[in-house]
């Protein structure tokens, strides 16, 4: 299992726990609450290991994707000091990724489309896309990867600020 903070960035403060590891794991989620934070514990895809995806929305429309490798590769070890998106590359995702993403965040509770959005997944032992993260306050959106990524970051801006002085 993974156990982290709800709100990190670069696996902050997770880690990840191997059968048998109960205790520990139950440690980590008791450190957490008693810092006052949020505690969440999910079930560790082993196909994380192929690669986790990151999809990058803008303004409601899907617009890039990288593929990077596991961040947490040895168990039972928080380290805050890891690479946070080791091996980040672009990607193209299957239409099953992508509808997966559109559904987490179509489950936001948002007026209209969000500005950005990451939605991180990783393959289940089906080969089936799951949500890992929903990413909607200050996400790295890899735009150093994708450079038009960020010119349609910029024309979403520029739109809503036209709209908003409309």
């Amino acid at each position: 299992m993974v156990v982290k903070p709800a709100v990190s960035a670069g696996a902050r403060d997770t880690a990840r726990y191997e059968p048998g590891r109960q205790a520990d794991a139950m440690g980590h989620a008791r450190m957490l609450l008693d810092q006052g934070r949020t505690a969440m514990v999910q079930p560790y895809l082993r196909l994380v290991e192929e690669g986790e995806r990151a999809l990058v929305f803008i303004s409601g429309t899907f617009s890039h994707a990288i593929r990077k490798q596991p961040v947490l590769t040895e168990a039972g070890v928080t380290d805050n000091f890891r690479v946070p998106h080791p091996g980040a590359a672009p990607y193209r995702p299957s239409e099953a990724e992508i509808s997966t993403a559109r559904q987490a965040l179509a489950a936001v509770p948002a007026p209209g489309d969000l500005m950005f959005a990451r939605v991180d997944l990783a393959l289940d032992e089906a080969r089936r896309p799951v949500v890992m993260e929903l990413e909607l306050i200050e996400p790295n959106l890899f735009f150093r990867l994708n450079p038009q990524g960020l010119e349609r970051f910029v024309e979403a801006v520029a739109a809503e600020l036209r709209h908003a002085t409309a």
